[in-house]
């Protein structure tokens, strides 16, 4: 049990991490304050102390890890993520270490270490899995809940159903020449909605039938965009179909946002040029729901409206010489912008 000193000290790392509005980002790292950079350093050292007396102090370890992440130290910042997710497994916890896993994954796709630890924590999690079934699992934070289980099985690392670091900002990246970006046929492959799907059921936002039905319903959608490439459509959203099914948004939205972290942008009162929109291909656009907003000094502002949409992340950043600074938006708000942005029909 960790002594008060130590718990005001694990409380007082937290909220200063809190506090500090820089985005996650390696990139990003260089616009801390000095007075920010000393603090982060000297609570580094001290999480580092309390780490190695107790390595199963989970609770420092997740904050030694966000505070590496400030500093832009991804070296460091990954073996704490490992250290963290090794712990989770130890206690039992699947769940939460699945979340690490998985998180280095994003960042380490061609290990083969990590993959077969996450196949084994699927096993773990859902020893009843039948192909296509459904099953009932009780979460390691003591809640039963349902998780909803796609046909296919997604490639490792390219669906990520827990929080990485770079959700809210991401590296900038140059593009290999500076030729224009071709239009490509709408890419619909590993859409990433069935990590959102398990994230929804998960922490019961949705019901499991509901869901369910939401996740075919986009399925079918985008199957018959993809079968006629020549028009251009914006591709089905499964937070949009859960809306039309009659979940409230706001209150979707808003529990969304407070369980991911993730930065909201309300561009309903945002005055969107077509322009930057357009900036991005349409297969990332219209094929994944992204609308660039805004451009500030070397800074592309998008939004999308799934968070866990780590495919088009990638995409999105080796395609434009930004800073790249992610945002949730309201779906239906997306697809306007999208159908006004390229004329659509409504």
């Amino acid at each position: 049990m960790p002594s008060d000193e130590k718990r005001l000290k694990i409380g007082a790392a937290s909220l200063f991490l809190t506090a500090i509005d820089t985005p996650l980002s390696i990139s990003l790292a260089e616009n801390l304050t000095p007075e920010d950079r000393a603090e982060l350093l000297l609570t580094v050292e001290t999480l580092k102390m309390f780490t190695e007396a107790n390595p199963d102090d989970d609770q420092s370890l997740e904050i030694l890890k966000d505070a590496y992440w400030k500093l832009g130290d991804q070296e460091e910042a990954l073996a704490v993520t490992r250290r963290l997710a090794d712990t989770y497994l130890r206690m039992g916890q699947y769940s939460a270490a699945m979340l690490e896993y998985e998180g280095m994954l994003v960042h380490q796709p061609d290990s083969p270490e990590i993959q077969t630890l996450i196949a084994d924590l699927e096993t773990k999690l859902n020893p009843g899995k039948s192909t296509g079934g459904q099953a009932e699992i009780a979460l390691d934070f003591g809640v039963a809940a349902a998780l909803f289980e796609a046909p296919e099985t997604a490639t490792p690392g390219r669906e990520t159903p827990g929080v990485e670091p770079a959700l809210i900002a991401t590296a900038a990246t140059r593009k290999a020449d500076n030729t224009p970006t071709k239009a490509e046929p709408t890419a619909l492959a590993q859409d990433c909605n069935e990590p959102l799907a398990r994230f929804l059921i998960q922490h019961r936002l949705a019901s499991r039938e509901m869901v369910g039905t939401a996740l075919e319903r986009v399925k079918t959608l985008n199957a018959s965009i993809q079968a006629d490439p020549n028009t251009p459509s914006v591709a089905a959203g499964l937070l949009d179909e859960l809306i039309k099914a009659g979940v409230e948004p706001e209150e979707l939205m808003a529990s969304i946002l407070s369980r991911t972290k993730f930065a909201y942008a309300p561009l309903e009162h945002y005055d969107v040029d077509r322009q930057i929109v357009r900036m991005l291909p349409e297969h990332l656009t219209l094929g994944r729901r992204v609308v660039a907003f805004d451009i500030v000094s070397r800074t592309m502002m998008v939004a999308l409206d799934n968070p866990f949409d780590t495919v088009v992340k990638t995409l999105v950043q080796q395609t434009v010489d930004y800073h790249v600074q992610w945002h949730l938006a309201m779906p239906n708000v997306i697809h306007r912008l999208l159908r006004e942005s390229y004329r659509l029909p409504a």
